[in-house]
């Protein structure tokens, strides 16, 4: 099929759906143009070469229940970004990672489909992350052209990621500053089965002081929280999960209840 024709098609389809076709001033193309530069000017990116952007960030676990000692684990640090190319669509950075008490880790980021892909030295993944540098279409789709405090969209994530199993998201818009390429987001959604790189297993200590390897069923989890962004980067994001689990090794069974949480802002790329 001639491409150009097809979408002269389209087109003309799009034209007839408008409330008045007849109007030939283009009013309509500068109405749909301008609510395109409104969703823009939040979610595009505005970077400059050599450019540092500076996250600080933490996660913690919590396994806690009847019949053992509750189980922590946390792991926070930093991570600055130094723009290589700053073509929005594709932006490429040198990214240097600092996880406290681990050795600090340096890689080349590429990020592709409006987040949803990152190359980490040359390697291609699904960014399953559930916050980072930029907004991320896996996580947070597609969303309106023209947002206003109160309105909501679906995501369907369709697979495993970070802070949840596959399932629906909710995400509504609390408060947008236009002049400052702000937004203001609250995500909330529901997923089943295990999260992306989860644990399947978990050592715990039970009441009687024995140290016990345990399976982990996770139940459905929901998770909910704010996340902001400017031009496309993450201001400032916190999000926290919660599931039922139940936890079983050789005849002993304990219900427990899973929380995670992350926060993660955006920080000063020279405070370090």
């Amino acid at each position: 099929m001639n491409i150009y024709k097809s979408l002269l098609t389209l087109s003309v389809a799009l034209l007839s759906m408008h409330p008045n076709p007849e109007s030939n001033d283009g009013s309509f193309v500068e109405h749909k143009k301008c609510e395109d530069e409104k969703r823009a000017s939040y979610f595009t990116l505005d970077l400059k070469k050599d450019e540092k952007i500076g996250n600080v960030f933490s996660r913690t676990i919590s396994f806690k229940g009847e019949g053992f000692t509750e189980v922590v684990h946390r792991v926070g640090g930093t991570g600055i970004y130094t723009v290589v190319d700053p073509n929005p669509d594709k932006p490429a950075f040198t990214g240097v990672f600092r996880y406290d008490g681990r050795p600090e880790i340096s890689n080349k980021v590429e990020i592709s489909e409006h987040g949803k892909v990152c190359r980490y030295d040359g390697k291609e993944i699904t960014n399953t992350d559930g916050s980072g540098v930029l907004f991320n279409s896996f996580i947070w789709g597609t969303p309106p052209a023209d947002l206003h405090p109160g309105d909501t969209w679906t995501v369907n994530i369709a697979q495993p990621w970070e802070l949840g199993g596959p399932g629906l998201q909710t995400v509504s818009v609390m408060e947008t500053d236009q002049a400052n390429h702000t937004v203001r987001l609250k995500r909330e959604g529901k997923g089943s089965g295990f999260f992306d790189n989860d644990m399947h297993q978990l050592m715990v200590t039970t009441k009687d002081g024995k140290t016990v390897k345990m399976d982990i069923t996770p139940g459905d989890s929901h998770w909910t929280g704010y996340t902001t962004f400017k031009n496309g980067l993450v201001i400032s994001d916190e999000l926290v999960v919660t599931r039922p689990v139940t936890l079983t090794s050789d005849g002993l069974k304990f219900t427990a209840s899973q929380r995670e949480y992350i926060l993660l802002n955006e920080m000063p790329a020279n405070s370090l």
